[in-house]
């Protein structure tokens, strides 16, 4: 298990402890007991039509409603109330809490268990439902109240949303009033029950909850200031500050005051708003994405707050190390049998930072570096070779970052030249040997500076595969930016808060470890002082001893002397006596001896000759066998060799033969080119006749070599038998002098050789019947394999005649193509149709790759879905109202991009300014291209509140229904009006509308007002002309013009009798007898 796994198990265990203790405190020990005296007395009970465990419908619906809950919140809300741990796979395991709920909350198996009938299965007693339903109404009432209540206290330290964002309900007080009109019964508003009791219900889900509050771009994400409001309220803690948000921020002065709570902050807490020029740094560079002001903005947060360290924590982490370092170095001097002396104070020049916790973190990296003879002066090049951080990992944990495996020769270390030119020497001698040439070889300084490269980058792979196991700590560094350069100090330093704050959470598993060993030290260095001391009093009487035991040695060892040389004198008189005896014995045993070494060597050449008789018949057998399996290898050899030939030599002609009729045919077409049409067809013929001829001598040909290799395996045949007959011969004779010889031994020795002459007869007759049966499969195989071959060149030589004459035959009808074109072109030209040609192929060179309509869409589509500002969005719905309204390509690829989902997002996001206005004139027109064709018109209508999207904009727009917004079908009104006409022209779809709450009431109520606009119109027109009239003296009635739009798309040639109208009543008259509405 990884240190990040551990470290989410402990966190979500905090998260237990939290809960339990909320769930434990008295005010909500004394409102449980209230709700359980409340259902126990009936007067909050469950309908007794709603079975909640039998009905599919119900149980699914309540599960539902659970579901909508926060996976995280749940699952604790869940192990609190029944008090025992749930077994997910993660914390987003949906399907094991919807397991957890159907089998412990809407199911109990202690109640099953007490109602539960004696004998037949699945069948339970009465009081069975009752007594369920009370279980789970308790159970359901309190996990929403203690869900609502954890929420408000901020049980969570990141504190996510209580409800999902697709969530039915976003308040607490909604799920119980739905509940409570679905399931319980005489119950009116449970949320006001249940705060009698001390169950009160109040979170609701805003907007800004459900807030994406991930960075992934800085110059984008951090323009609306909300994310940056949030940073603050988290380093503040201070969370009245979302409070003076405007959201959604569209405008720039909405995102200007978001930004501006921000800074205020920053600027009561005294941090200088100033970059690195001296420049001030603005909300208004914030909103317009200044980068550069933005990262300073970043970094001055960053260091100003540094909430990822705990000074205290710091401090006392860095007195443990230096008492343990001084504890290591004297019990290091004790077993150096040094003593204890005084070790020499370094002098260090101290670290200097404006922020206390620099110092610190400064102050903590130069303590674990000395436990390894590091230096460490700032924080840019000491950092540079990764070995500073490879011990800080070590340090706290040297089984995940060995110490051997980090690489000591770097550029810090090693003193090279990157690019093997000279270098001056850094010494005060006068020398002159620092320009010397420079040695070119494979010990060169340039390979040598690879090398130390390579070395630092070993070292900060080791820290980020060691920092990716323990977690929790960002991957900043890169060592393209660390080695052979001078690091990014602010990096650096943020690095190292992140991996200071990570190594000390985990120090409590290994500081236990760590004090253990700083008490065995230290007990160690005490009993070592005390065995010194020992030790000492031990050498002075060892001394003493040693001289006392000296002078005694020498007494003893003159009297040694005295007695050792009389000793000596007799035991010579004894010898000499000894040695006369054994002279005389010694001639005796001589004469055994050569007796028996003479009866043991006739025996021994005995049977070393024997011996030798049967490796000599051994050695014989072995060597035949050896020299008939090399024959039998050769001869293998050259059939396969000869076959390999016979196979190229084929494949050779086959490839000639080819290449003959390829070249015959580029002749044939040449020619057919420069001559007649006629004449083509002749050589054609000939060259046909003369293949076909080919054709039938290579068959012949093949016919004759099919005999031919028969009858040369016909002839190896024989000769491979006539050589095993006789090699039979010959090992037959061996047989018959072997048998001879062995008729001179014992009986037993002549049965056992006559067995294996048996046994070795068998064999070669059994490989002798299996030669034969191989050489008639190999023979079956071969002839086979010669009909499959046949077959094959006869399918292939018929493909190949196909694929001619089709060849041919295309010629035939390009060539009567531009003859064609060529006389109509002499007949009907003129020269306006000359110059229109000259035009088009003049457009169509100078045509470039952007302006494809298929470009043209992509990078529309890629403005449309990534930019938020308003000329990008007007201007890539203007090419996408010109691609869809002449491609259905670019059409099909709209759909499949999501921008449907997007185009209606901007009509409801719009308002009645003249740019929104263009806004959706153009989105309403892309729709309307969409609409016109079958394959796309789904789309359109599946967006979700497509319906209820355009039946807002006509409730916008009522008011502006004649006014001309755009060149090309007429008013905003109006086309909202066409366009639903069009998707509702399928039945299915008119009744879903139909189905939707007040759509009726709706089309009446804005009918109703276009009808009394347009009478109205109608009347000042009319005053208007007839005043006209009394003065100009003519008078004529108004005319309603009618701009004409095709129901098919611009692309089809056929028009259909459905038509676009200008006029805003009979645009809503349209729509209503679409939707059969009677007015």
């Amino acid at each position: 298990m990884s240190f990040s796994t551990y470290t989410a198990r402990r966190k979500l265990n905090r998260l237990r402890r939290s809960a339990c203790q909320l769930f434990t405190s008295d005010a909500m020990v004394k409102a449980i007991q209230r709700l359980e005296l409340e259902v126990e007395a009936r007067r909050l009970l469950v309908r007794k039509d709603r079975h909640l465990w039998k009905d599919i419908g119900e149980r699914k619906k309540v599960l539902n409603w659970l579901l909508s809950y926060n996976p995280l919140w749940l699952r604790i809300g869940l192990e609190t109330i029944y008090g025992e741990l749930i077994s997910l796979e993660s914390n987003s395991d949906t399907l094991g809490l919807a397991v957890f709920i159907l089998q412990r909350l809407l199911w109990n198996p202690d109640i099953a268990a007490e109602f539960r009938h004696p004998r037949v299965p699945h069948l339970y007693k009465d009081g069975h439902e009752e007594a369920l339903s009370r279980f789970t109404l308790k159970k359901l009432l309190l996990l929403v109240c203690f869900l609502d209540k954890a929420k408000e206290s901020r049980l969570i330290e990141h504190n996510p949303c209580l409800f999902c964002v697709d969530a039915e309900f976003k308040a607490s007080k909604d799920l119980l009033l739905a509940f409570s009109r679905d399931f319980l019964s005489g119950e009116g508003i449970l949320p006001r029950h249940l705060s009698y009791l001390g169950l009160p219900v109040s979170h609701v889900q805003t907007p800004l909850d459900e807030f994406d509050f991930a960075v992934k771009n800085l110059a984008v994400d951090l323009k609306c200031g909300v994310r940056l409001v949030r940073v603050m309220e988290l380093l503040v803690q201070d969370w009245s500050l979302s409070v003076k948000l405007r959201l959604p921020a569209i405008s720039r002065l909405q995102k200007v005051h978001n930004v501006d709570v921000a800074l205020q902050v920053l600027k009561s807490k005294g941090i200088d708003l100033k970059d690195e020029r001296g420049s001030t740094i603005d909300s208004r560079d914030i909103v317009d994405g200044h980068r550069e002001k933005t990262l300073s903005l970043l970094w001055k947060i960053i260091f100003a707050f540094h909430v990822i360290l705990n000074e205290d924590q710091l401090k006392e982490e860095i007195g443990f190390l230096k008492k343990t370092l001084r504890t290591k170095q004297r019990l290091a001097s004790l077993k150096a049998d040094r003593g204890l002396r005084q070790t020499p104070a370094k002098t260090r020049v101290p670290y200097e930072h404006g922020s206390t916790k620099v110092t610190l973190l400064m102050d903590w990296v130069r303590s674990v570096c000395d436990f390894y003879n590091l230096q460490v002066e700032n924080f840019t090049v000491t950092f540079s070779d990764g070995r500073v951080l490879c011990y800080l990992i070590h340090h706290y944990h040297p089984g995940l970052l060995p110490e051997a495996s980090v690489s000591h020769r770097t550029t810090q270390t090693v003193e090279c030249s990157p690019r093997g030119r000279l270098e001056l020497s850094c010494s005060a001698s006068d020398s002159d040997s620092s320009f010397d040439s420079l040695p070119t070889g494979p010990d060169s300084p340039s390979l040598e500076f690879k090398e130390l490269l390579k070395n630092e980058k070993s070292n900060f792979k080791l820290v980020n595969s060691a920092v990716s196991f323990l977690g929790g700590v960002p991957a900043m560094i890169n060592p393209a930016d660390m080695s052979n350069t001078i690091p990014n100090e602010k990096v650096v330093m943020s690095y190292l808060s992140f991996l200071c704050a990570r190594l000390l959470d985990l120090r409590d598993e290994t500081r236990a470890a760590r004090v253990i060993q700083g008490a065995w030290r230290k007990y160690k260095l005490k009993k070592d002082l005390e065995l010194y001391k020992h030790q000492a009093a031990t050498v002075i009487q060892a001394l003493a001893r040693m001289f006392l035991c000296r002078k005694r040695y020498l007494l003893l060892h003159s009297a040694a002397i005295v007695i050792q040389s009389q000793y000596r004198a007799l035991l010579m008189h004894r010898m000499r006596v000894a040695y006369l005896a054994l002279k005389t014995m010694k001639h005796a045993v001589i004469v055994i001896q050569a007796a028996y070494r003479g009866h043991k060597a006739r025996r021994k050449i005995a049977n070393m000759h024997q011996a030798a008789s049967v490796i000599q018949r051994k050695f014989l057998a072995i060597r035949d066998r050896k020299n008939f399996l090399a024959v039998r290898v050769a001869v293998l050899a050259c059939q396969q060799r000869y076959r390999a030939v016979t196979l190229t030599r084929k494949a050779r002609l086959d490839y000639l033969s080819k290449r003959r009729a390829v070249v015959c045919l580029q002749a044939a077409y040449r020619g057919y080119v420069v001559r007649k049409l006629c004449w083509a067809a002749t050589v054609l013929q000939t060259r046909y006749r003369a293949n076909k001829k080919m054709r039938a001598e290579v068959h012949a040909l093949s016919v004759k070599k099919n005999a031919a290799v028969v009858l040369q395996a016909a002839f190896r045949g024989m000769k491979l038998r006539q050589m095993i007959k006789q090699k039979h011969q010959a090992a037959s004779v061996i047989q018959r002098a072997y048998r001879a010889h062995c008729e001179h031994r014992e009986y037993l020795t002549l049965k056992s050789s006559v067995l294996t002459v048996q046994r070795r007869y068998r064999a070669s007759v059994a490989a002798k019947k299996q030669l034969q049966t191989y050489q008639k499969l190999l023979r079956h195989w071969l002839a086979r394999r010669h009909k499959a071959a046949t077959v094959i060149q006869q399918a292939v030589q018929k493909f190949l005649l196909l694929r001619r004459q089709k060849r041919v035959q295309q010629g035939i009808l390009k060539a009567q193509a531009l003859w064609r074109g060529h006389c109509s072109r002499r007949l009907n030209d003129n020269p306006k149709i000359v110059k229109l040609r000259h035009r088009l192929r003049v457009v169509t060179a100078s045509v470039r790759e952007e302006d494809k309509l298929c470009n043209k869409t992509s990078s529309a589509l890629d403005y449309l879905l990534r930019y938020k500002h308003f000329s990008y969005i007007l201007e890539a719905l203007k090419n996408l109202e010109t691609a869809t309204r002449l491609s259905p390509e670019c059409c099909e690829r709209l759909v499949e991009s999501g921008a449907t989902n997007v185009i209606f997002t901007l009509i409801r996001c719009c308002n009645r300014s003249v740019p929104c206005m263009d806004v959706i004139t153009f989105s309403i027109q892309i729709l309307l291209n969409l609409s016109k064709y079958h394959k796309t018109i789904e789309a359109v209508y599946s967006v979700e509140n497509s319906v209820e999207t355009l039946l807002d904009l006509l409730q916008r727009y009522r008011e502006k229904a004649g006014d001309k917004v755009a060149e090309k079908g007429g008013s905003i009104f109006t086309k909202a009006c066409f366009l639903l006409a069009l998707l509702l022209q399928d039945k299915q779809r008119t009744e879903e509308v139909k189905k939707l709450p007040k759509v009726l009431d709706r089309i009446h109520s804005i009918y109703r007002l276009t009808a009394r606009k347009h009478k109205m119109d109608t009347e000042r027109t009319i005053i208007k002309q007839k005043m006209s009239a009394s003065i100009n003296g003519s008078f004529f009635v108004p005319v309603t013009f009618l701009f004409s739009f095709r129901f098919a798309p611009d692309w089809v040639l056929r028009r259909d009798k459905l038509k676009d109208i200008v006029d805003p009543l009979r645009a809503i008259q349209m729509v209503a007898n679409t939707l059969s509405i009677v007015l």
